[in-house]
């Protein structure tokens, strides 16, 4: 584990120069993935490191948002951009430690580690002076929901000398369970702890919330699929409340998408649904749930980093986000409608894109947990088509704008990282062996 540690330290001083950075970036990923880890237990364990299946997949999540993030920037005019990568990069070590450590004191620390580059990238580039009050908010939210976390680590590690993944230790203390999964709830955000995450959203650059939306929104989901073996009994007795929650807060929360005028603010609120998603299939307590929340992650990781990199094409040329003002764009930038149609019908989980098999997984683990989770469903799966078209239709159809006159056509890089974002969901469908194979 340590030599892709090395590797990413020593990209550092390579971000004065952007291309070179983006080719072993590239290099990179590659070096990684084409390993071909096929594997359901801990390997590669080396002292406090090691990465299984589920760290994996996070880690390559993570390579490929942290690459295109870089790609944007070539045909960006960001004014410090060397500054910019510079935290860009720390962001990838900490999330490359996050998921590759297996004691959850290190997961702690890195974690809050990966959230202070994101504070600065949001403070020095971020879009209105609201994004002081936004950052702020940011970080006391997750500072405050993680103080709990950090005192349970100390008392295990007080009293059982340390808090790995691999300890044999089931608590039971329902109050002390409860504290251990609220961090994650926050970090999720589950409804009613969701509010930090649309001002984050609309306040920060593209490259912040495609980081926000693609990586660090999974790292909740990643650290409650790790303390699950600690706190089964809790999950066990409280799952009916937390289900029972997030379904309605999906509803109440898809209808809040539908009435947002927010380009930016919508995308933010749909990341909300479908985390709420990700809770219900995790405390269902089945294979089923497990494998789509993993597979649904990783799949909006995708989608949602290349909606925000699609809203951040036309706040460039227009300068605004408003739906008022953003209409007609079919007949101005008509290969741009194509990927935000894509991506639309991707965000609602549409065939062939692998949200689709996440959504029925956890539709399947959910009524096999109680059937009247059906009404529910069908309403988050319907009003979530009708959010994804409302993003289409308002902003490609009706009378063309006249700030379209005052505007440029799209760059070949923008296409570019566009079809990588598309790409890994539409193909991995072909290839579902890879989340069922064993070796």
């Amino acid at each position: 584990m340590l030599k892709f540690i090395f590797y990413l330290i020593f990209m550092i001083p390579l971000n004065f120069n952007l291309l070179y950075y983006v080719y072993s970036f590239f290099f990179f990923f590659f070096f990684f993935f084409l390993k071909n880890f096929y594997f359901f237990n801990f390997c590669f364990i080396s002292y406090i490191f090691g990465m299984d299946f589920i760290s994996f997949n996070f880690i390559c999540l993570t390579i490929w948002i942290c690459l295109m993030i870089s790609l944007s920037l070539i045909s960006s005019f960001l004014s410090f951009k060397s500054l910019y990568v510079f935290y860009l990069n720390f962001i990838m070590i900490f999330l490359f430690l996050v998921f590759s450590v297996m004691d959850f004191f290190y997961f702690y620390f890195f974690f809050e580690g990966s959230m202070l580059p994101v504070f600065l990238i949001l403070f020095g580039w971020g879009y209105q002076p609201e994004r002081l009050g936004a950052g702020f908010y940011l970080i006391f939210y997750t500072l405050f929901g993680s103080f709990p976390f950090l005192l349970i680590i100390f008392y295990m590690m007080s009293s059982k000398g340390s808090f790995s993944y691999f300890l044999d230790y089931k608590f039971s203390s329902y109050f002390l369970m409860f504290f251990l999964l609220m961090s994650f709830f926050i970090k999720f955000p589950m409804f009613g702890f969701h509010s930090w995450l649309p001002s984050a959203h609309v306040e920060a650059p593209v490259g912040g919330s495609m980081i926000l939306a693609g990586v660090l929104l999974k790292l909740g989901g990643y650290g409650f699929i790790r303390v699950i073996p600690f706190v089964y009994k809790f999950i066990f007795n409280y799952s009916y409340f937390f289900i029972s929650l997030s379904l309605w807060g999906c509803i109440v929360i898809s209808f809040i998408c539908i009435v947002q005028s927010d380009l930016k603010m919508l995308i933010a609120y749909s990341s909300v649904c479908h985390m709420s998603l990700v809770i219900v299939g995790l405390f269902t307590m089945t294979w089923c749930g497990m494998m789509g929340s993993l597979v649904l992650m990783i799949g909006h990781g995708f989608v949602s980093s290349g909606l925000f990199f699609l809203v951040g094409i036309v706040y460039n040329r227009f300068s605004s986000r408003s739906f008022f003002i953003l209409k007609g764009m079919i007949s101005f930038l008509p290969s741009l409608s194509l990927f935000w149609f894509v991506f639309c019908v991707m965000n609602m989980s549409c065939p062939p894109s692998i949200n689709l098999f996440s959504e029925i997984f956890i539709v399947l683990s959910c009524l096999s947990w109680s059937n009247l989770t059906f009404m529910y469903l069908f309403f988050i799966l319907f009003l979530s088509a009708c959010y994804s078209l409302t993003i289409f239709f308002l902003t490609q159809h009706g009378f063309m704008s006249s700030l379209m006159k005052y505007s440029s056509y799209c760059y070949l890089m923008e296409y570019f990282i566009l079809f990588l974002h598309g790409f890994p969901v539409f193909f991995m469908i072909l290839s579902l062996n890879f989340f069922f194979s064993f070796n």
